[in-house]
């Protein structure tokens, strides 16, 4: 039988999801994870691929299992095998047939940006110049095959922190976060909001910027037909440690903000510059 499972995961310690020799990936400690309980010895299939420090809400990946093993290939008994920066937390038996990537309809990612000041009306009127069926190719590294259909793209503000929504039938390699830096340098007003109908001109060979992988998140991926079981004792765990981490990582943040407004010539309180 094939089982599917969501995965969610911090990627700050790990050089991406794929498999790489000798480095630490979410692939791989998964993979161990797996066969630490007994479940597979073989490959798993897995929804999209994520870059370095890039994290995920909603992995999804695919393995075969033997039926009498079902009772292991749930979160609970893997996530007693993981590090508590990765985490299970549903469940479904898949189809015969199923591939958590080539079986995924849609897929969802965030951008967190923390700039404030940022002009967030252009940052929305350049979003909506990326909806619909475009050619990303100068979003992207990729060169081929570079047609996609972003269906939603939305920018809210809270206290400076701008969050970028979007979802497409399918994304290329580094397509979010060219994206997230080609508006962040409209918001900034260091390019006007007509500088994205250049970029999704294909005859012109301009790069958007690159924002950081930090802020990136998978949030969710659609499929067809698939019954999912949270579990909850898995979400509210995670829930437990995120809150803890949260708390230090925002007193760390304040620090760093304290000691850029010390050393800013403009040193006026509480103020950021692009």
């Amino acid at each position: 039988m094939k089982v599917a499972i969501k995965l969610a995961y911090l990627g700050g310690a790990y050089y991406g999801l794929q498999r790489q020799p000798d480095l630490p990936t979410v692939e791989s400690v998964v993979r161990k994870a797996l066969a630490g309980i007994g479940v597979i010895n073989g490959d798993f299939c897995y929804a999209g691929r994520t870059d370095r420090g890039v994290n995920a809400l909603c992995q999804v990946i695919d393995f075969w299992i033997d039926e009498d093993l079902e009772r292991l290939a749930v979160p609970r008994v893997l996530n007693s095998r993981l590090p508590r920066d990765i985490w299970a937390w549903a469940y479904a038996v898949a189809p015969i047939g199923f591939s958590a990537r080539w079986n995924a309809t849609w897929r969802e990612y965030r951008y967190l940006l923390y700039h404030p000041g940022l002009d967030l009306e252009a940052m929305r009127r350049a979003g909506e110049e990326l909806l619909g069926v475009h050619d990303f190719r100068n979003f992207s590294s990729a060169k081929e095959d570079t047609v996609r259909e972003v269906q939603k793209l939305e920018v809210q503000e809270r206290g400076g922190l701008y969050v970028l929504d979007i979802r497409a039938n399918g994304f290329l390699w580094n397509m979010v976060r060219k994206i997230a830096g080609a508006l962040e340098a409209i918001g900034c007003q260091d390019r006007d909001p007509g500088w994205i109908s250049e970029l999704l001109d294909p005859r012109i060979n301009r790069g958007a910027p690159v924002a950081p992988p930090e802020g990136l998140i998978l949030m969710d991926v659609g499929y067809d037909g698939l019954d999912w079981k949270v579990d909850l004792y898995a979400r509210r765990r995670a829930a437990r440690m995120l809150s803890l981490q949260a708390r230090r990582w925002m007193a760390l943040a304040g620090v760093s903000l304290e000691l850029q407004r010390a050393m800013s010539d403009e040193n006026v309180d509480g103020e950021l510059y692009c």
